[in-house]
């Protein structure tokens, strides 16, 4: 019998591995993913394979050795997901300015109180932090589409209409019409 002993985990099993995140490790991970963009590893907002090597690579040298890609991608989605929620609900709204001391989105009483009704979803976001959205907005910022005709690669491909054309293949080449 093999009480109290570890017992290696059979390979058929698929083990998942969980990282916890810090404040210092978001602010070492943001800045390794913005000095990996000014390098230009990241091509129409995407990452490069070799991003992500040299992401985890930067983050290793600076003591946080257990990293892998996976955590980099997880975190990312995390971050850029929170991003994304604060960046849409103030972006462009008269009265709040981020306030770097507090690392929040600081606005007048009245203005917050004319905001909740029509967003109450905001309502967080007057207590709670968002650490590094200076850093977040410099590395995400530049990739979203702003203005009334602004959308989503979803709703391009929606409004994306092809027209229709017929042609015989029994004809000849000088009947097919140009378009």
């Amino acid at each position: 019998m093999n009480r109290g002993k570890a017992i290696a985990p059979d390979s058929s099993i698929g083990v998942r591995e969980f990282t916890k995140w810090t404040d210092d490790m978001d602010f070492r991970l943001l800045t390794a993913m913005l000095d990996v963009a000014r390098l230009g590893n990241r091509v129409d907002g995407s990452w490069t394979t070799q991003a992500y090597n040299n992401m985890v690579e930067s983050l290793r040298q600076s003591g946080l050795i257990g990293i892998t890609t996976n955590n980099v991608k997880n975190r990312q989605k995390s971050l850029k997901d929170r991003w994304r929620e604060v960046h849409n609900l103030f972006c462009g709204l008269s009265g709040f300015a981020w306030d770097e001391s507090t690392k929040r989105f600081s606005a007048e009483p009245e203005v917050w109180d004319n905001l909740l009704p029509t967003k109450p979803s905001a309502a967080k976001w007057r207590v709670n932090l968002i650490r590094y959205y200076d850093l977040m907005e410099e590395l995400w910022g530049v990739d979203r589409a702003i203005g009334h005709m602004a959308r989503t690669a979803r709703q391009a491909c929606r409004n994306i209409s092809t027209p229709s054309l017929t042609v015989d293949l029994n004809d000849d080449v000088d009947n097919i019409p140009d378009e």
